[in-house]
């Protein structure tokens, strides 16, 4: 199991946009994103705070997004 980084939003939601999803609506400071297969999920739009690793990770496993194709997307390699 990778071990993931605390990530700004605007990190995460770059990189799910890199793998295909896309914000469908926004309703106070959590937007949802989309995918075409029907994978949905609540991303909190917090500017000043950092999404921890244990909610990073929750929201990969509700996405159904492996960790180590996610950190290519945001641009950060993995770590061994």
């Amino acid at each position: 199991m990778t071990r993931l980084p605390p990530l700004k939003a605007q990190e995460v939601i770059r990189g799910l946009e890199t793998m295909g999803f896309e914000r469908v609506r926004q309703r106070g400071s959590h937007a949802i994103f989309h995918h075409q297969d029907c994978r949905r999920a609540p991303i909190p739009l917090h500017p000043t705070k950092t999404i921890t690793p244990y909610l990073l990770s929750d929201i990969l496993k509700q996405l159904q997004i492996d960790e180590g194709h996610f950190l290519p997307a945001i641009g950060r390699m993995q770590s061994q």
